[in-house]
């Protein structure tokens, strides 16, 4: 049995694919940035990672649900969990987009003020908020290269659902451009071993 307060949860991408072409041809390098931000036990934290798919092709399954990308956890996110997610195509070197990345996004969020803001109010709605001004940032610092941004992905999950964080269910996002699947699998606790007690006996020194 899934216990919210305690099990942890993994969300995958089972679903990628870019439905248009960017560049002459079907070639794309196609990279997403995730922003996830959950709330535990009164601490709220934000935390960015990327990936990167080059050479791809339109069309192509990029992700499926054997080779599903692991996005967040597996943790327990507390209260809710956000993810924030931005899908641009490269126009350049797709691994030298990448060396700026991390760079770009703490510049980005430190000119959000996302800790001011995300400890004066530390709700889903603005952790969402900043999230999307983090990534609309970086997309428009990232166009100087003449990368595409393709699709944008806000969701988020609660623990006070039912089931909670919406378990073993799918969400797909989809547009003209692209589309997205993200799954939620539960990781609950190992069940401790049952023991038959044989002898419970005090012994005298």
């Amino acid at each position: 049995m899934f216990i919210p307060e305690e099990d942890k949860i993994a969300v995958f991408m089972t679903t990628l694919r870019v439905r248009k072409s960017f560049d002459i041809g079907n070639r794309l390098d196609p990279y997403i940035i995730v922003i996830a931000t959950d709330k535990n036990n009164g601490v709220i934290r934000m935390s960015a990672n990327h990936f990167a798919f080059p050479g791809s092709q339109v069309y192509q399954q990029i992700i499926n649900p054997d080779n599903a990308l692991l996005l967040y956890g597996p943790e327990n996110p507390g209260e809710f969990l956000t993810l924030s997610i931005m899908l641009m195509d490269a126009d350049t070197d797709i691994q030298n987009a990448g060396k700026q990345l991390e760079e770009v996004i703490n510049a980005t969020a430190a000119t959000a003020n996302v800790i001011a803001k995300l400890t004066a109010n530390p709700t889903v709605t603005v952790a969402t908020m900043l999230a999307e001004q983090v990534l609309r940032g970086v997309a428009e610092i990232m166009r100087k290269n003449e990368d595409d941004p393709i699709m944008f992905v806000h969701d988020s999950w609660l623990q006070a659902l039912t089931p909670p964080y919406g378990i073993n269910q799918y969400k797909l996002h989809a547009s003209d451009a692209a589309e997205i699947s993200l799954r939620v699998s539960p990781v609950s606790k190992k069940p401790q071993q049952s023991w038959l007690s044989i002898a419970n006996v005090e012994v005298q020194q």
